[in-house]
Parts: C-alpha cells; sequence; structure tokens
C-alpha cells in the first residue's frame, strides 16, 4: 500500500524499475499536524504530464474518502453536487433539502464550516507531498555532487600520478580517460530521475488547484444559493 511519500521515495529495489500505480485507501490526511510552507523555488513553469496529474488527482480524491467525517456533512453534499456537473441554484436547493431529510441540524453555515476542513487538509498533504518531494531532489543532487567530486578528484589525482611516474603513463591514461567518460554521463544518469520528480511536483500542484477549486465552487454554491 502506497502513500503520499512513496510517490517521490522509492527504495533501492524500485529504483531499478517502474513502480506500481498508487493506492492510498490506507492514507490518513493529517488532523492536528503543522506542516512548514514547502520551497518555493519548486513552482516553475513546466509541461504537466497528465498521467502523473491524473495519479496524484486519484489521490487526493482517495484521501477526501479517507477523512469522511461521520454522518451527513460537507463531503456528502459535494459528492451529490459533484454528480450533478453544472449545478444551479435548483439543484443546490434540492440537495440541501435531502441533506437536511439526512439530518436535520444541517445548515449552509455548517457545510462552509465543513468545506473549510477539508480545503485545509488537501493544502496539508499538498505542503507534505510538495517537501518530499524537494527532499528527494536534494537527494538525487546530493548523490550526484559527491559522485562528480569523486570522479574528478581522482582525474586529479591520477594526472598528478602520470607526471610523477612516466612509467605507468600509459595505465593511468586509460583509467583517467574511462573516469572522464563516466563524469559526462552523469548529468545524463540523474537527469531522468529528477526529471520525474519534478513532473510529479507540477502534477502535485495542479492536482492541488482542482481539487480546491471543486472544494470552493460547491462552497460558493452553498453561499450563493442557499440561504
Amino acid at each position: 500500500m502506497k502513500n503520499w511519500k512513496s510517490l517521490f521515495v522509492k527504495t533501492e529495489d524500485e529504483e531499478e524499475k517502474k513502480a506500481p500505480p498508487v493506492q492510498a485507501g490506507g492514507y490518513t490526511f493529517p488532523v492536528n499536524h503543522t506542516v512548514p510552507m514547502p520551497d518555493a523555488s519548486l513552482h516553475q513553469a513546466a509541461p504537466i504530464n497528465q498521467a502523473a496529474l491524473t495519479e496524484v488527482l486519484a489521490v487526493y480524491e482517495r484521501g477526501i474518502d479517507s477523512i469522511n467525517m461521520p454522518g451527513y456533512d460537507f463531503y456528502e453534499f459535494y459528492r451529490a453536487i459533484s454528480a450533478v456537473g453544472n449545478a444551479g441554484s435548483e439543484t443546490y436547493s434540492m440537495a440541501f433539502q435531502m441533506a437536511k431529510s439526512m439530518d436535520s441540524s444541517i445548515s449552509s453555515h455548517k457545510l462552509v464550516n465543513d468545506a473549510e476542513f477539508y480545503i485545509s487538509k488537501i493544502n496539508e498533504v499538498h505542503s507534505q507531498y510538495t517537501m518530499q518531494g524537494q527532499q528527494k531532489i536534494n537527494e538525487i543532487d546530493g548523490r550526484r555532487n559527491e559522485e562528480k567530486n569523486k570522479l574528478m578528484a581522482d582525474i586529479e589525482q591520477g594526472t598528478k600520478q602520470v607526471n610523477q611516474l612516466r612509467n605507468q603513463l600509459q595505465a593511468l591514461e586509460a583509467e583517467i580517460n574511462q573516469k572522464r567518460i563516466h563524469l559526462t554521463g552523469v548529468d545524463a544518469k540523474y537527469s531522468p530521475q529528477e526529471s520525474t520528480v519534478r513532473e510529479k511536483l507540477l502534477a502535485n500542484d495542479n492536482a492541488k488547484q482542482i481539487s480546491v477549486s471543486r472544494l470552493m465552487a460547491v462552497k460558493e454554491g452553498i453561499l450563493k444559493f442557499i440561504k
């Protein structure tokens, strides 16, 4: 069972193979947890990977499902309105009357307050998701720089040995050339991993915006059509 972090962080075995589809049924949204704001540098204009967006948006939807509060609340109202599509005053009125028949304590004020709760959970998880992605990128950068620095240091040391030990020139030059070749491939080695993470970060931003927009639309409908 995958959680939000597993969309970014793979095990050693998973690094070499494609990860299975995300399943978030067992994930619990944070309820009483303060999440620090993500690094603004992540929000860069880039093409959206539609598959990644669909994947992350589905996780958000399942996440909303997982924190559905007991009884009839905004969640059930949101689902009812969402099932209609372009809902207007009549739809909202009928849905509200149905909600009142399910729970006489339902009010527009309560529904709006519940909507804020669900929106806050989306925002919290989005922040967590973004931070996890940034951590993964930092790990990739760290491994890349470490490997490049080591290779460059090896090249420098090898060059000194060639100058000092002329009789080992041929062997050392061969070693240096191999490591130079390796060095030129380091960026290409890590770029696909970084690109995948950035695509999912972008998808994460867009999935959050879509989810919040959907919730806000229903919230605004309540404020507009239900008195």
